[in-house]
């Protein structure tokens, strides 16, 4: 469904918000009172699950416009969408990137080398929640009393990003408990790009189990109040997915573009565009935001067959149940 691929979009918009501030660093003057600026943006491909590259640039592109003529700027725009961890830090050593939004791990990887400092994430709620968890959800008849219970069986995975965090927590919860790996331990394992078509098939029988994240499940019980008699067998330690960074090189601008992107969503313009992808707040992010994201991503990456920064690969993705 392309309204549910939209909320993944969320975090990006806000990449666009950001060209009030770095802007501000590299004006001058433009015609008509304006000044001009630039503001070259990223979006990480990982990011962009079951969605359109081109639409992802063209909202970009937008929202950095208006945000730009909103606050007095002309802004000569850029969006690249990057598939790879490699390029990210070329563009940030070669001073080509002022904003970009990236997947945790990229994030980590970027960091460890000084390149880029986290600055916003998007809430997934009208509270500005921005944290959720990752849930195992089974029939309400099923006999399983835990991931152990459900050995043998097939599974369906559903996660909000070509990261792959739900199959991730997955296999460390299965880990930690001594059960190996997902790919040995269940019967067939297969990823699913939607999170209905995760949900439905436990609800219907065809799967015994799926793992998807609590705001997707939470809509879907919204839409359909009879899958309220699916049971969550287990539950991960909420988190994020998604960071809105920034090069970790200063500009005097900081706090002025920070206060800037707070209000914007705040005016009748703001809250349509964010509307039109499905979410509610951007918000700053705090110190141990990240803890529990880096967390699961430290225990998996030490799981044995896991290769360092590595993500899982997603297995049959838009084909046929795998099976052992």
């Amino acid at each position: 469904m392309r309204v549910l691929a939209h909320r993944r979009l969320a975090c990006a918009i806000a990449i666009g918000a950001i060209a009030t501030g770095v802007a501000l660093a590299q004006q001058d003057s433009a015609p008509g009172g304006l000044r001009h600026a630039r503001l070259y943006e990223i979006a990480s491909s990982k990011t962009l699950n079951n969605v359109n590259r081109n639409d992802v640039q063209a909202a970009l592109k937008v929202w950095a416009e208006l945000m730009g003529q909103q606050r007095g700027f002309l802004l000569e725009t850029k969006v690249d969408v990057l598939d790879t961890v490699a390029e990210m830090v070329a563009r940030l050593e070669s001073r080509s990137v002022d904003a970009m939004v990236i997947c945790v791990t990229e994030f980590m990887e970027l960091e460890a080398r000084r390149l880029v400092v986290p600055v916003f994430t998007n809430g997934r709620r009208a509270q500005g929640d921005a944290h959720y968890s990752y849930l195992v959800v089974v029939k309400g008849s099923s006999t399983a009393t835990g991931i152990a219970g459900l050995r043998g069986t097939n599974i369906l995975v559903s996660s909000r990003t070509l990261e792959n965090a739900g199959i991730a927590w997955l296999d460390v919860m299965l880990g930690k408990e001594g059960l190996g790996r997902a790919s040995s331990f269940f019967a067939s394992m297969k990823s699913v790009d939607k999170a209905q078509a995760c949900i439905l098939p436990v609800f219907f029988g065809a799967a015994e189990a799926c793992i998807v994240d609590e705001v997707n499940l939470d809509l879907a019980k919204e839409m359909n109040p009879q899958l309220g008699q699916l049971t969550v067998l287990a539950r991960s330690r909420p988190m994020l997915e998604n960071v809105v960074a920034i090069p970790v090189d200063p500009h005097p601008y900081t706090n002025e573009w920070k206060q800037a992107m707070l209000t914007a969503q705040d005016s009748p313009r703001g809250r349509q565009i964010l509307s039109v992808f499905k979410t509610e707040r951007v918000v700053p992010l705090h110190p141990g935001d990240l803890d529990s994201a880096r967390d699961l991503w430290r225990d998996y990456f030490r799981l044995p067959g896991s290769a360092p920064n590595k993500t899982p690969v997603a297995p049959g993705m838009k084909g046929p149940i795998i099976t052992r």
